[in-house]
């Protein structure tokens, strides 16, 4: 029996495009709750790369692989609570003490043990020479993306067990969510291209428009203030060096880096919470599951009437 009587989010097929623009409005109505798991994980997150960066002069690629990592329990964290509201469990997002459950420990773990299993191609393409690298870059295909993928909707299933919603003819979630990736592997490759191109767009956009006002209003330097003779044409050649040395090699702006990678991420984790939800809808007819028990309810309420 479906429990969607008290479901908070309309039930209806969704593009790409409607589970970003779904994400923003839920970001935006959760903004506190949501910057407060942000500030737990991303503070931690950003004082790791600064003292790595500056003591051990380690550069972007490290700034990245902390960014990937941190992120893993931010959408644990993140997606576990909106399904919740999202499913009439929970009034709203609630306190950090009510956000973070024991019970969630195993399965953070687990998200992290399946990230480190996709990082094998990213660690040997960054971190190795030409052999190891082209490898590498083989994994990141092929098993990377399909692990990723597989192990996208994990937290979904987790919770909708947990808030007791059952999956189409009292089959398990992990075998319906099996079914659903495998039939479905390409347009969801797809939509997470997508989604990861507008959170990398994103995370530029604001970043930079943080560094400039910085530099402009508070006269703070990240990365524009350390680049002497910005918009010389004579200089152009050392202008684009000192960039790309700053982004990759200096503490502060790697830091920053990862902040912004890190508020942006719940743009994205939502958007692909989204399309399970629209997966569901689309092929188990979930929307038909509202509609029936809203009818049987009234049914149901006038037979009492009579």
């Amino acid at each position: 029996m479906m429990r969607f009587e008290k479901i908070n989010i309309a039930l209806v097929p969704r593009k790409a495009s409607s589970c970003l623009d779904l994400a923003i409005r839920f970001y935006g109505r959760f903004l506190i709750p949501i910057l407060k798991l942000w500030a737990i994980i991303a503070i931690p997150a950003c004082t790791l790369v600064y003292c790595l960066s500056y003591y051990f002069l380690l550069d972007l690629r490290m700034a990245l692989t902390v960014a990937f990592f941190a992120s893993s329990p931010l959408g644990v964290l993140l997606t576990w609570n909106s399904a919740l509201f999202a499913f009439g469990n929970t009034p709203g997002m609630g306190s950090l003490r009510r956000q973070f459950q024991f019970r969630m420990i195993p399965l953070m773990l687990l998200c992290l043990a399946e990230r480190a299993l996709f990082f094998i191609g990213p660690a040997l393409l960054f971190f190795s020479g030409n052999l190891l690298g082209l490898l590498g870059f083989i994994y990141c295909f092929f098993p990377g993306i399909w692990i990723l993928v597989r192990s996208g909707f994990r937290v979904e299933q987790a919770v909708l067990d947990f808030a007791g919603v059952a999956s189409q003819e009292d089959a398990s979630h992990d075998h319906r969510t099996k079914d659903l990736i495998k039939n479905n592997f390409g347009s969801l490759f797809g939509r997470g291209l997508a989604i990861f191109l507008f959170c990398y767009i994103l995370t530029l956009i604001l970043f930079i428009t943080f560094d400039y006002l910085c530099y402009t209003l508070l006269e703070f330097p990240i990365l524009i203030g350390q680049i002497p003779y910005l918009l010389d044409p004579k200089t152009a050649d050392d202008t684009l060096i000192n960039i790309m040395l700053l982004m990759t090699t200096d503490p502060r702006v790697l830091a920053m880096l990862t902040a912004f990678i890190l508020l942006v991420y719940p743009f994205g984790r939502l958007a692909w919470f989204f399309t399970y939800i629209d997966l569901r809808v689309r092929l188990d007819c979930w929307d038909m599951e509202l509609r029936m028990t809203e009818v049987s309810e009234n049914l149901t309420f006038k037979e009492v009437s009579l």
